[in-house]
């Protein structure tokens, strides 16, 4: 097995028996960025230099018998709407291209602190308000498994660097679905936790109430381990939770679990080869020996526009009154982030007040629902990713659908509730792209969902694990 295909858990065991050392795994990877980067543009910044001594520090650690916890020696990339002190902190955006970020997040921190060596940032849709990851300005990111197609976003930068070996583990951000949206289209895992579980200090704000930290990676074993590396309590921000971190340990089982599905949530209809890999994953849990509960949510049309008059007026207040430069500085922003903005500037205190309290009411559905499964299986996104050239709109049946509709209707729910969900792979689809398979629980159940999640994608017959691109 090359380096490059080594998970963090796998380097973790490797680097335990002296079987080879942080300098090798980093010198490698900033070869493999080297060479495949071009053209996938995953990265806004690599940061070799840094890294290289970061790494042969590490190694005289690991001689002298000494390590920094669990992600030590493990070469990780960070999503570009969190600081990384040194680096480009432009958020994916020409009005602040010039800007440095002072100090490192506090996720960043924390994984650090773990022992993981930054070797980059990557690159995301501009201030995170997007999911194509096209940037006519800063230039954009193509997807692994069809370069023709867009990675999903607002994280896909940290996607697709996951999905070509490029780091075993990357951190994301997700408002409307921006972890698990580029997870599902580039045949990786990713896991957005419950609302607070991860420090938001250090990052640019899509829409606070919404804005959620969590890790990318190639196995569910990685993700848990990310995640019980940047979890917990932080002083500085008021909306982290004190629960403690969840286990970074798996024990897949879905023997007796009570896997919901939900009509309710299909508002967009699957594509054809979509329901019929999602028809496959309901028959992969009944063979582990999960329980298919059929359960309802009722008004769940209303979940959308409740969520978009939240990240609307958020956004606005974000960009004009924290950042101060909405509308002054409105043509610098990108076509399609400015109309998003100035559509945002429509909504009023009133709508966002009863917003709010509909979300509310929307949490209260999903708890009941929750007393009847263990976990809810939905689908990730309808069907397959837009084109490069037409990024707006994706292929659906023998026409095509708004991008957005195909995805957000399945991806926003656990934001608008701050539920814990994950995107794993979940095989093929007609075009030989990428689909996903989503698990959601309730609030601070993170060990629950990775071990559900663990056992149905042991069961799934995924089909190949890497893109061409990775393999050449």
């Amino acid at each position: 097995m090359e380096l490059w295909e080594l998970t963090a858990t796998d380097l973790r065991a490797s680097y335990e028996k002296r079987a080879v050392s942080p300098t090798e795994v980093v010198d490698a990877l900033l070869a493999r960025i080297d060479r495949l980067d071009p053209d996938i543009g995953a990265f806004r910044q690599v940061i070799a230099e840094e890294a290289t001594a970061e790494a042969k520090t590490q190694t005289e650690e690991l001689a002298n018998q000494r390590t920094r916890g669990p992600l030590h020696g493990v070469p990780i990339a960070i999503k570009e709407l969190f600081d990384v002190a040194g680096t480009s902190g432009c958020y994916g955006s020409m009005i602040l291209e010039h800007r440095i970020s002072p100090e490192d997040a506090a996720a960043v921190t924390r994984l650090r602190d773990a022992g993981a060596i930054v070797v980059g940032t990557t690159r995301s849709h501009e201030f995170g308000w997007g999911i194509t990851n096209q940037n006519e300005s800063l230039g954009s990111t193509y997807n692994p498994w069809d370069p023709s197609r867009v990675p999903g976003g607002s994280s896909g930068g940290s996607a697709a660097a996951v999905a070509v070996g490029m780091v075993p583990l990357a951190l994301g951000s997700d408002t409307g679905g921006s972890i698990r949206i580029p997870s599902c289209f580039c045949g990786v895992t990713g896991l957005k936790p419950s609302y607070g579980r991860v420090s938001k200090r250090g990052a640019v704000a899509l829409a606070p109430s919404l804005d959620h930290p969590g890790p990318i990676a190639r196995s569910l074993d990685d993700v848990a381990l990310g995640l019980n590396a940047m979890s917990g309590l932080d002083p500085d921000d008021p909306t982290t939770i004190a629960a403690s971190p969840p286990s970074s340990g798996v024990l897949p089982s879905l023997d007796g679990v009570r896997v919901g599905v939900c009509p309710d949530l299909h508002i967009t209809p699957l594509r054809g080869d979509h329901r019929e890999r999602f028809e496959s994953a309901i028959a992969a849990v009944t063979e582990s020996g999960g329980v298919i509960v059929e359960v309802a949510l009722s008004d769940a049309e209303a979940i959308r526009p409740t969520f978009a008059s939240i990240q609307m007026a958020e956004a606005f207040h974000n960009h004009s009154v924290t950042l101060g430069m909405f509308p002054e500085r409105a043509e610098d922003y990108g076509q399609d982030v400015r109309k998003r903005l100035e559509m945002a500037a429509e909504v009023g205190v009133a709508e966002y007040i009863s917003a709010k309290q509909g979300a509310l009411q929307i949490r209260r559905d999903f708890q009941h629902l929750f007393e009847d499964v263990d976990v809810l299986l939905t689908p990730v996104t309808a069907g397959g990713p837009s084109r490069v050239d037409a990024p707006d709109r994706s292929p659906y049946e023998d026409d095509s659908l708004p991008f957005r509709d195909l995805v957000m209707d399945y991806t926003v729910p656990q934001d608008l509730t701050g539920l814990p969900a994950v995107s794993i792979p979940n095989g093929l689809d007609a075009d030989r792209l990428p689909v996903g398979a989503q698990l959601t629980t309730w609030a601070e159940e993170e060990e629950k969902l990775i071990s559900a999640a663990a056992a149905l994608s042991a069961a799934i017959s995924s089909g190949p694990t890497w893109p061409g691109m990775a393999m050449s």
